[in-house]
């Protein structure tokens, strides 16, 4: 599990809720207990390969091939570079690949994908696994695209806050192994599967990861490990631990991050009685070229953390955390944040606050009041969580 490094302004209390909330939610999101919890291969007997890519590939091609042994026949392996093992499965290539924005070395790696698809022999098997951030590693430009192209869109399309379907849209009809392209080229194996972490909401097969594998002439099987509400339960169950009460749960949190947080904030503000909200899903920031850093969790969490400030009889009873489950919110480099309310004691202090949710200006605010935490890439990507909750809690 990635480090998770807390700002030294952050008292000790915060600290243990927080690092307790975070590795709670990302245990139950390791890839590697996800596969094992939910895949069998007992009765596969033939050799088979796994092609893997997305920001969880490691973590599942080393499932996967725990769980094949000596069937295991070899495999490629697209991933962010800092996951890449200094020594890696008997018989596998490993690429390291760029996201959000794919590079030549991303299409350099796709090339190499369709290469050893075609490879496979017709009597051997394959397992592919595919997980969020798959669709910019397996960049492969159709005839008469250019990558520049694509660049060019991806960085529009992100920029103006447009949801991952409209991005995998666009990818889908500029790409060669988008919309069903890897599974023509395994078409000729005996079997094929494929094993999926979804960072989609609603898990649409098309859309995660642009539908490599989805072709709707060629059924090959998908097998959904995990999705955003695998992180909600997870949030839940961590504080009903150390409360003893079940929160309120919100799936498929989609939308404005600044107006989720403001509802997320009266939801727990109109119900006294109540431990925590917790929301997850993919929210978004419209962005422009005058805007500042941030992402989309750690302007949800300020823009929760301000409309709770400004409810005195709530006065200091309350903390907002969230971050992304991959470790990386937007471009901001930081997982999450966590906001208690004596972060925002001074009226200087919420006008600035107010001032980087306007500017989508976040993480340089949320830094300098020590609100901020990192984790580096987590080896899974199922969308983000956030909670607003009573604190500290009743059972801590």
């Amino acid at each position: 599990m990635s480090s998770i490094r807390f700002s030294d302004e952050l008292n000790a209390e915060l600290v243990d809720f927080s690092r307790g909330f975070v590795e709670h939610v990302l245990g139950k999101c390791d890839p590697s207990r996800l596969i094992h919890a939910k895949i069998d291969l007992s009765d596969w007997t033939r050799p088979t390969h796994i092609i893997a890519f997305g920001k969880a590939s490691v973590a599942m091609s080393n499932a996967i091939a725990e769980l094949l042994a000596d069937r295991l026949a070899g495999g490629v392996v697209l991933a962010p570079e800092s996951t890449i093992p200094e020594v890696g499965l008997p018989h596998f290539r490993y690429f390291g690949v760029d996201h959000p924005i794919p590079t030549q070395r991303n299409v350099d790696a796709a090339l190499h994908v369709a290469e050893y698809a075609r490879s496979i022999p017709s009597d051997h098997d394959c397992v592919v696994c595919v997980s969020g951030g798959g669709s910019a590693h397996l960049c492969l430009p159709k005839e008469g695209v250019t990558l520049c192209e694509i660049v060019e869109q991806t960085d529009r399309l992100n920029t103006s806050g447009s949801a991952i379907h409209e991005l995998n849209m666009y990818r889908r009809s500029a790409e060669q192994l988008k919309s069903g392209g890897l599974a023509r080229l395994l078409n000729h194996v005996h079997h094929c599967e494929t094993v999926v972490l979804s960072d989609v909401l609603g898990n649409d097969l098309e859309t995660i990861a642009s539908g490599p594998l989805y072709d709707r002439e060629q059924l090959i099987e998908h097998r959904i490990i995990g999705d955003h509400t695998t992180a909600l339960s997870a949030a839940a169950e961590y504080l009903k631990c150390v409360d003893g009460r079940d929160p309120i749960t919100t799936p498929m949190a989609s939308g404005s991050s600044s107006d989720l947080g403001r509802a997320l904030a009266r939801a727990f503000r109109n119900d006294p009685d109540q431990l925590a909200q917790v929301i997850a899903g993919e929210t978004t920031v419209q962005a422009d070229a005058e805007s500042g850093v941030g992402g989309p969790t750690l302007e949800l969490v300020l823009s929760s953390a301000v409309e709770l400030s400004q409810s005195p009889s709530l006065v200091n009873e309350w903390v907002v955390i969230g971050f992304a489950t991959d470790g990386v919110d937007g471009p901001s480099q930081a997982a999450g944040a966590v906001v208690h309310p004596e972060m925002l004691t001074y009226r200087s202090t919420l006008t600035s606050a107010l001032d980087a949710l306007e500017n989508h200006d976040t993480l340089p605010f949320l830094d300098s009041i020590g609100a901020t935490f990192r984790t580096g890439p987590t080896g899974t990507n199922l969308n983000d969580v956030c909670a607003v909750c009573r604190f500290p809690p009743v059972g801590t």
